[in-house]
This record gives structure tokens, sequence and C-alpha cells, in this order.
């Protein structure tokens, strides 16, 4: 990983004294939008920390339905699975924002051994930070407005990449949210008007993290689950 290289973070801390073995398998991949990294229910073929791509965590019903739960980007990995000694995936794995991800054979995820306990206790890490980003999504999506819930999930989404845009539209995060266009493009309007938000054909820019916040609900909370490890010290 080149040190000029645009980093995910969980693998950072995993590398900062002493870069693992399994470390020298990782591939540099290109993630499209809508590229699914795996199903519900089945075993992924690959482990991905992301770095500029942001991937959404989907829960699909018995009745086929879908309903985004999470989002992963470069605070962590996708295909934790692999980490539990469980062969299927709990939720489905979409790209949402096209960018680039390390990429690991899930035959190659370390098992046993020093380097197997320091990338678990970091997984744990970055799945208490999933299970709360889920539990505030269900809760403020039971008691705010949607300019206020589009507020929280662009500070969400902006927590997770490393710049200050994305490639998606106004029409897939209506769906995402869960809400009709209309009310998308209300909210997102009202962002706009001052100055928390640009929209652009298949691009939005924040240029504003403030003036976002202030038009936030307040159960935002910035990524974490990144453990401080040391590879070197027993865990």
């Amino acid at each position: 990983m080149p040190p000029d290289h645009p980093s995910n973070r969980l693998l950072a801390a995993l590398t900062h004294s002493k870069r693992p073995l399994w470390t020298e398998l990782l591939e540099s991949v290109e993630l499209p939008a809508r590229l699914e990294l795996h199903a519900q229910d089945a075993a992924a073929t690959h482990i991905h920390f992301p770095v500029s791509a942001l991937v959404m965590l989907i829960h699909v019903s018995t009745d086929g339905s879908e309903t985004p739960v999470a989002l992963v980007g470069n605070d962590g990995v996708v295909g934790v699975a692999a980490f539990m000694g469980s062969g299927a995936e709990t939720n489905r794995a979409v790209v949402l924002h096209p960018g680039l991800a390390w990429r690991l054979p899930t035959s190659a995820v370390p098992t046993d051994g020093p380097g197997a306990a320091s990338l678990i206790k970091a997984v744990v890490g970055h799945l208490l930070s999933l299970t709360s980003q889920i539990s505030q999504t269900a809760f403020c999506q039971q008691r705010h407005n949607v300019e206020q819930r589009l507020a929280r999930w662009l500070l969400t989404a902006l927590d997770r990449l490393p710049g200050h845009e994305m490639t998606i539209d106004l029409g897939e995060l209506a769906a995402v949210l869960g809400v009709s266009a209309e009310a998308m493009a209300g909210a997102a309007a009202q962002l706009v008007d001052v100055g928390a938000l640009v929209c652009e054909p298949q691009r939005l820019v924040i240029p504003s993290r403030v003036e976002l916040l202030a038009r936030s609900c307040g159960c935002h909370a910035p990524a974490q689950g990144v453990l401080k490890v040391n590879p070197l010290q027993p865990v």
C-alpha cells in the first residue's frame, strides 16, 4: 500500500507497526456503482476494504423487499462473516458510490495466530460501529423529518469517504431513505438554500459540513470502530 494512496482506516491501524503476511495478498480493485459484492445468506468469495468506494448493506425480507441498513466505506470491511466462522452473510452488499477498494480472497483470511487475533479484534470494533449506525438509522427514520434524515445520511456517508462529493442522484437517495422523490427534492432544496449541498446530475457535493451539521437531527455520530491495535501485542 503506497504511502500516498488513499487509505482504509482499519487496514491502516493493522499495518501501522508491522505489515501482516496476509496483506501481501491484497489486490487493489475498482468497484463500479451497483456492483453486488455478496448476496444475503450466501458466502462471499472476497472481503473488501473500501478506500474511496461506498458500500450499502441491505436487508432482504422473506417477501423480497429490501431495506438499506448501513454504509461501509474507508472505516471498515465488507464480508465480515469470513472472520466470524460463518460462511453466510447476513445482508446483501452493493456498491453505492464507485471507487477503489483492497480485496482479499476469503480463503486467505487468517483464522489463527497473532495476526488473526489482531484482525478479528479490529473487525469486532467495526461490527460495533455498524450496530450503532443501524440503531441510529432506525431511530432517525421514526423520529425526524426528511431534511434532517437527509443531512444525517450525508454526514454518515462523508465520514466514510475521502472527499466531499459522491456519485449518486436524488432519485437513488430517495429510494435509500425510503421517501418519495418529491419529499427528497424538497429536503434537498432546503439544504441547497443554506449552502449545505450542491446537487448536480448524478453528483452531490457537500460544500459546508458545518451547515449540514446544523440541519441534521443530532443523532449522527462520527464513524468509529477502528480499534488501535498493535499487531505485535497479544490480544
